[in-house]
């Protein structure tokens, strides 16, 4: 029987699969959220192997990509990663799990610090977005998506990169036929988003960077901003859900 687990990686219990679950759940498969960073008990053993998932998604997180020494788990996550590629699984890197993916495949990430550059915090559209891909070619209308990250993936030559803003040359990226690296946030409603800022450290990040008030302007234009992303969003992650359930065996 072909596979029909789909693994979902968190790495904080806010940062949650949001609408990539609701493009998934109810369609057959197995969906298996968990978090492995945190936990020093966990091995490779621990994960399932590519040959047992109809997909793979890997969320976001405030940790270093590369502090391995603290989340050493991330060295399984980035490893797991690197074979869902090898071996064609439908893969889904947002943010942290973007970065993580980058690495993976052996593309640099660097602080915003190294960069001189603040961290990018809020809700812009994306720009040259490549219209001919079938997960990021409809955002290309987005009025905005939400940004929330300091570091930046570094592309190597070759890689296709597949939207940028001002000041993240990468905020998405297709590695391989199946295998999406997105900077963004494309999975956070208004809902999750009121989750986030309820998170004390998320809260003040955001002031830090916005200013007094920032949590109530985030949650405004999360509410104008949700009726012309919505549609584009859950048409972007339809094309994900096709690929894993072709990949089990399910109709789509």
């Amino acid at each position: 029987m072909p596979p029909r687990t789909v693994l979902i990686l968190q790495h904080v219990a806010v940062e949650k699969p949001g609408l990539i679950l609701d493009a998934l759940d109810g369609r057959g498969l197995d969906i298996d959220v968990r978090t492995v960073v945190g936990d020093p008990s966990t091995t490779a053993r621990d994960l399932p192997a590519v040959e047992e998932l109809a997909g793979l998604v890997v969320m976001g997180g405030p940790m270093n990509v590369d502090d391995l020494g603290t989340h050493p788990q991330l060295q399984l996550e980035r490893a797991l990663l690197a074979a869902a590629v090898a071996a064609d699984v439908p893969t889904l890197g947002v943010c942290l799990g973007a970065q993580l993916l980058a690495r993976a495949l052996g593309m640099s990430v660097l602080t915003a610090h190294g960069l001189g550059r603040r961290s990018e915090i809020g809700w812009a559209p994306l720009d040259e977005v490549d219209l001919d891909d079938p997960l990021v070619g409809p955002l290309a209308e987005a009025p905005g998506v939400l940004h929330w990250h300091g570091d930046r993936i570094v592309p190597t030559d070759g890689a296709r990169v597949l939207a940028r803003t001002a000041t993240t040359e990468c905020q998405a990226f297709r590695a391989g036929p199946v295998a999406w690296g997105l900077q963004f946030h494309l999975e956070v409603t208004p809902l999750l988003l009121d989750e986030w800022l309820a998170d004390p450290s998320f809260a003040a990040e955001a002031v830090e960077h916005l200013g007094d008030g920032a949590p109530e302007r985030l949650r405004t234009d999360a509410r104008e901003i949700e009726a012309g992303l919505r549609p584009l969003a859950e048409q972007s992650l339809a094309h994900l859900r096709d690929l894993v359930l072709a990949r089990a065996g399910l109709p789509a």
